[in-house]
C-alpha cells in the first residue's frame, strides 16, 4: 500500500478529533494511546490493515466500516488490496 506524506499524525489527528475530543494529550486515556501505537504499529510495517482497522473499531466503538473510511482517505493507493469487514 501506498499512504499519504505523514499518515501517522493525519490519521490520529482525525480519530483524535472525532471520538475523543474532550481528551487533551493522547496518553491521558487508555483508548487514545492504544489507537496512536495501532497506527505506529502499521505504519512501521509491523501489523497488516485489517488488524489496525480492528484495533482501532474496538477502541473507538464504531463499526469497522466507519473506520476503514476514516482510514482509507490517507490511503493513496491500495495496490490491488480490497479491504473486507
Amino acid at each position: 500500500m501506498k499512504l499519504v506524506n505523514d499518515f501517522f499524525n493525519k490519521v490520529n489527528k482525525e480519530l483524535d478529533a472525532k471520538y475523543f475530543p474532550e481528551v487533551k494529550y493522547y496518553r491521558d486515556n487508555k483508548k487514545t494511546a492504544a489507537n496512536h501505537y495501532a497506527v505506529e504499529l502499521y505504519n512501521n510495517g509491523c501489523s497488516a490493515y485489517g488488524t489496525l482497522i480492528q484495533k482501532l473499531s474496538n477502541n473507538c466503538s464504531d463499526t469497522k466500516e466507519n473506520i476503514h473510511a476514516i482510514v482509507s482517505k490517507y490511503v493513496e493507493d491500495f495496490e490491488g488490496f480490497e479491504y473486507q469487514p
